[in-house]
């Protein structure tokens, strides 16, 4: 989730997992402080000035068990002298809440969390959108009273809140899942379909759909106020235009993209669309996705460039989301 949400999250656990004797202050400053701490393996990451390397790294082993344990004691023994009222368990306690709740709310989005390191596998429920003010709100409001009245039931109240909202999302999701394996079978009857639904910015509402066939991927969007079937648009894998090519990095971005992704062409050679963040502009053949990397021959094999993205198709692909949830098919 975004770096407010999971701040305002760690809050919250500092707030009903501390002594209430200890000073709001401490208590907003250690939810902040170690709720952040995970992510900064974004920072880190940029010292190696490679797209892939970024990826890796972000949500491994920063965001696991083994690394929550350690740090809560490196943490706990720190900080011990200047939480007066806390023990040495309970402040070990709060801490540990604080970061692998952040883990947990992570596997609900669409990018995948190695909370298990070493074991390779990144869980992804992708339940919810990295930003979504229908969780954080009420989450932001229930730890905001708790603290000004110093009620820890205004607390909980909020994180219930926010929990009942992923537990809502992860019925929705299974519910258009589901609708759609029914429309699809009905129209595919002898096609092997992989249906994965994604949410889209800030809703639980609207979702994106990938539809894996076995040449290539169907990609549409699908409202749970719709009443006609899905429309979709259909895009090759074009894997054969890299068939024949052994290469590090593009088996790399293959393993990344969960081999959800499809190879064009531009310019300046062939381009890696990783689909699972979905389209973001589709407009007169000029297609680009959320995560495109431009793939560069050289004599050590492919180097790999982020295609940077446009601001005004950002904003457009919001307006175009705010468009079609108020007006479903």
């Amino acid at each position: 989730m975004d770096s407010i949400t999971q701040a305002v999250l760690g809050i919250a656990i500092a707030n009903v997992t501390l002594n209430k004797n200890t000073t709001l202050k401490k208590q907003i400053a250690l939810g902040i402080a170690f709720a952040t701490i995970p992510d900064l393996d974004l920072f880190i990451a940029k010292f190696w000035s490679d797209p892939l390397t970024e990826l890796e790294i972000h949500r491994s082993f920063s965001h696991s068990i083994l690394f929550f344990i350690g740090l809560s004691f490196l943490g706990a023994g720190f900080l011990k002298k200047w939480f007066t009222y806390e023990t040495f368990k309970t402040l070990w306690i709060s801490i540990f809440c604080i970061l692998i709740t952040h883990s947990l709310l992570d596997i609900f989005t669409t990018w995948g969390t190695q909370i298990l390191w070493p074991y390779p596998t990144k869980f992804a429920i992708k339940s919810i959108f990295v930003v979504d003010l229908f969780y954080t709100i009420p989450l932001a409001m229930g730890t905001y009273l708790g603290l000004k009245n110093k009620r820890r039931s205004f607390t909980f109240a909020g994180l219930f809140l926010s929990c009942c909202y992923l537990v809502w999302g992860v019925f929705v999701q299974n519910s258009v899942q589901n609708s759609l394996k029914e429309q699809f079978s009905k129209q595919n009857s002898t096609k092997k379909m992989q249906i994965t639904v994604k949410p889209t910015f800030s809703n639980s509402f609207l979702w994106n759909v990938l539809i894996q066939s076995d040449n290539g991927f169907y990609i549409g969007d699908y409202s749970v106020f719709d009443k006609k079937p899905i429309q979709t648009h259909y895009f090759s894998q074009n894997s054969h235009l890299i068939a024949h090519i052994n290469d590090k990095n593009i088996n790399r971005l293959k393993k990344i993209s969960s081999n959800q992704y499809i190879i064009t062409k531009n310019n300046k050679g062939l381009v890696f669309n990783d689909l699972r963040f979905g389209l973001l502009k589709n407009n007169h053949n000029n297609v680009q996705f959320a995560f495109s990397y431009q793939l560069i021959p050289s004599q050590n094999g492919y180097k790999v460039y982020e295609i940077k993205k446009n601001r005004k198709d950002g904003v457009q692909l919001l307006k175009n989301i705010w468009l079609r949830l108020v007006t479903p098919n």
